[in-house]
């Protein structure tokens, strides 16, 4: 097997600069197959140092976060504030594809390697830069902890319970992970626009506003109908729980009311009635359950019974049953209970990686995706502290190898095409993970086009917010968000027309998408073998909740139940409360797998002819985003828990009361920022009692720090709160809504995030745009399309079938 043929992006090399905040991109172009070789100052990143540790005994080869996202890399020392260090990592410049730099915005041009020096040294490298803000914008500068691009996305405003202080998500690294996704993304895209240019580029990526493409509903409403969402708000309209009490923890479960709900609750029922229980809510016609017709006082009665009868029941009941019956039940996991998953166990899920320095082993999250061919995969354990020193740097000493491949050649300067013009893309999905999946490969010039019926249109359409208030399919601001550059066609596969119609398409296409629960494409005639059969070399990935395999595959549900399931809602809110919510949350963590994952296949089938299979699953990839905390239960047998928004590096480290009903947020770390923190409020006599005098102090009087906090905070705006705080040098940031978002936030403003397109339906309303800037590719959007508004088009001119033809196809009721 040659170096082609064993990992998709074998040919590629990655300098990675960064410190935790970017590692994550660098781990997972690594699980692509890339040679990311990690740079390291003479002490060794910092990120060996930030706990927890194996055994809780603090070491460079012993930090859990680093061990997690630095795994499958190799390590040089390289002191760049060195003359002869710098000149060696220019020598490894001149052999990268990428480069890979979380620096603070202008530090890389202090050091004279900027993206201009880079390119100078090697035109075809990518320098690929996350920073909290971006590279510029009034905030360029600011602090970004992940508290406060939480904060300032407005995810924070609608996580958590609603009668405390807005929640972080405990875990402290998670607004990285969106950018990190995302970083590589960019990456990738700018290596496909070099094929083109012979030049690389400049990748300009921006924390918070990743985590801004994760909050479609927070500024949907905000855009449809002015109002912000509060953090009382659930996904449920009949006004009953969304999470239960059970007897050792918590399950996630909406009960469908109203029209069609003894249809959509059949699995629940049969459930039900097998226990012999709630016999007076299994005789209930819950068809008529409606807002108008039901009172508080019976919606009250309904939830009593149900409530005890998930108050005897443990998790692991009430999910084998939701399994054995099929109805969405989820429970709220541990780490504990992860790992011992049978769905996980048996799909293989887990990798044990040796450490020997350690004199033991460790499971990890395993590989993101299943594959026919090129599955990713970690190859190595983290790298000791130049451990690769010698081999890289005599690889650079005695030059290329014979027959390795030059930096592209440089054509005359950057592409005006996008980098993904040519590529097609037959997008079966719906809701939300799918159009996050194809959107980004929309936007940067493959045709998408998205297969709806009007018989099942796709449900994000019926979700909302819509427009006014007014529920209609064209209405849906959400949809209008995610499924921008896209064109649409209706087609009811169910009907042999319609099967043959999409059989042509998938010849047409070089990528076929879906997020159907498993099996569902193979029961249409749309499986992967049926799709090779027509298409040979056409890549396919399928997202579904929980994979293509294993005892729990059929399950269904969306990011809610998953995000419990994966253990996100045990790490929201109180230790004394029940569970946060997150709504949606894991349907924004796959496409950040999903669009890298797609990119390194068309490259790899570019060099070898292949295409292939993927099949990942939504709670696989969202597991690998809570690696650090699965790491500290493996191997100190710790359960991470709910510690509402403090951290142990930290005090004060919060959300706080500010004027006009609203909240700020402050991370204070080092005894400096305590210093700076001091000086900016006025230094107040209480700030300098011997009680705050130190971190470990002041984590012992945090209740009395964080009310003095309050005092002072709750006399100010936000805003006021963010800028004394960041001019001063201290972590600081606004919680921010819809509004906030929409109207007015400068640094949104100066890197022109928002663009105001014009929708039939929606009129002018405002669309995201991507978390990264491409300085040899800037994105432009279109609206979304109506269902089906291309139908027509594609038939005769990309399917190309004749006018008679296609009065057929629709006489059968295939086009609806």
């Amino acid at each position: 097997m040659t170096d082609a043929d064993a990992a998709m992006l074998a040919p590629y090399r990655a300098l990675d600069l960064t410190d935790e905040l970017g590692q994550p991109c660098g781990k997972l172009l690594a699980d692509l197959g890339a040679d990311v070789i990690k740079v390291e100052p003479p002490r060794g990143d910092p990120a060996r140092r930030r706990p927890p540790f194996v055994d809780d005994e603090p070491g460079p080869e012993r930090g859990l976060y680093w061990l997690a996202y630095n795994a499958g890399k190799r390590s040089v020392v390289l002191d760049l504030e060195a003359s002869e260090d710098r000149a060696r990592f220019e020598q490894l410049v001149a052999t990268a594809d990428i480069v890979l730099d979380s620096f603070r915005p202008g530090e890389l041009e202090r050091l004279g390697l900027g993206y201009e020096s880079l390119a100078a040294l090697n035109p075809a490298v990518v320098l690929v830069s996350i920073t909290p803000f971006g590279q510029d914008g009034p905030y360029a500068s600011y602090k970004g902890p992940d508290i406060v691009t939480w904060a300032m996305s407005g995810l924070m405003s609608v996580a958590g319970q609603p009668d405390r202080p807005p929640a972080q998500l405990s875990d402290d690294a998670q607004t990285r992970f969106a950018a990190c996704g995302d970083a590589a993304g960019g990456a990738l895209l700018a290596l496909e626009q070099r094929r083109r240019s012979g030049r690389g580029q400049h990748i300009d990526v921006a924390v918070r506003d990743a985590v801004v493409r994760s909050t479609y509903q927070v500024t949907a409403t905000w855009d449809m109908l002015g109002r912000n969402l509060g953090r009382d708000e659930r996904p449920s309209a009949s006004r009953l729980p969304w999470e239960w009490r059970c007897r050792d923890g918590y399950v996630v479960w909406l009960f469908n009311l109203g029209p069609l709900s003894r249809e959509r609750n059949a699995g629940f029922a049969a459930w039900l009635e097998s226990t012999g229980e709630a016999a007076g809510l299994l005789a209930m016609d819950w068809d008529a359950v409606g807002p108008e017709t039901t009172s508080d006082a019976e919606y009250e009665a309904i939830a009593t019974v149900l409530a005890e009868v998930f108050a005897k029941r443990s998790k692991a009941e009430l999910y084998e049953a939701a399994n054995a019956y099929g109805f969405q039940l989820y429970p709220f996991a541990t780490a504990d209970e992860t790992y011992r998953d049978v769905q996980l166990e048996a799909r293989g899920f887990w990798q044990e990686l040796e450490h020997p320095e350690l004199g033991r082993s460790i499971r990890f999250p395993g590989p993101f995706a299943k594959a026919t061919q090129a599955a990713p995969v970690v190859r190595r354990r983290a790298p000791l502290l130049g451990e690769h020193q010698h081999e890289i740097l005599a690889g650079i000493d005695a030059g290329p190898e014979p027959g390795a491949s030059a930096p592209a050649a440089i054509s005359g300067g950057p592409s005006p095409a996008p980098p993904l013009e040519g590529v097609k893309v037959a997008d079966f999905s719906w809701f939300v993970v799918g159009p996050m999946t194809t959107r980004p490969l929309a936007d940067f010039g493959a045709d998408v086009i998205h297969v709806e019926s009007s018989t099942r249109v796709d449900s994000l359409r019926l979700a909302g917010p819509h427009k006014d208030g007014v529920f209609g399919t064209e209405r849906c601001a959400d949809y209008a968000q995610l499924r921008t550059n896209q064109r649409a066609i209706t087609l009811d596969v169910t009907r042999p027309e319609g099967l043959e119609v999409a059989k042509r398409l998938v010849a047409w296409a070089d990528i076929v998408v879906d997020n159907f629960s498993a099996g569902a494409m193979d029961r249409l005639g749309l499986g992967y073998d049926a799709l090779r059969e027509i298409n040979p070399h056409v890549i396919v990935l399928s997202c579904c909740g929980q994979g293509q395999t294993g005892p729990h595959k059929a399950s269904k549900g969306g990011g809610a139940g998953y995000a419990a399931l994966a253990g996100f809602n045990e790490l929201v809110g109180w230790p004394d409360a029940e569970p946060g919510y997150l709504n949606v949350y894991t349907d924004y963590i796959a496409p950040r797998f999903n669009v890298p994952l797609l990119l390194a296949a068309l490259d790899y089938r570019r060099r070898t002819g292949k295409g292939q299979f993927f099949d990942v699953s939504q709670y696989e990839a969202a597991l690998h985003w809570l690696a650090t905390s699965l790491l500290d239960y493996d191997v100190n047998g710790r359960i991470a828990g709910r510690r509402a928004n403090r951290q142990p590096d930290a005090a004060p480290h919060g959300a706080y009361p500010c004027r006009d009903e609203r909240w700020c947020v402050i991370a204070v770390g080092s005894d400096e920022e305590w210093d700076a923190f001091r000086a900016a409020i006025g230094d107040p006599a209480w700030a300098g009692e011997p009680r705050f005098a130190s971190l470990t102090a002041r984590k012992e009087h945090e209740d009395e720090l964080d009310a003095r906090v309050a005092e002072w905070t709750g006399k100010r705006t936000p805003e006021d709160v963010m800028q004394l705080l960041q001019t001063a040098g201290v972590a600081a940031g606004a919680v921010q809504r819809g509004g906030e978002l929409m109207d007015g936030d400068p640094q949104l403003e100066a890197r022109g995030f928002w663009q105001e397109l014009e929708h039939p339906e929606l009129g002018i309303h405002r669309v995201g745009g991507p978390s990264f800037r491409m300085s040899g590719a800037p994105c432009v959007l279109r609206r979304a399309a109506l269902l089906g508004e291309q139908t027509q088009e594609i038939l005769a001119d990309v399917l190309g079938f004749s006018d008679e033809e296609i009065a057929e196809i629709a006489a059968a009721g295939a086009l609806q």
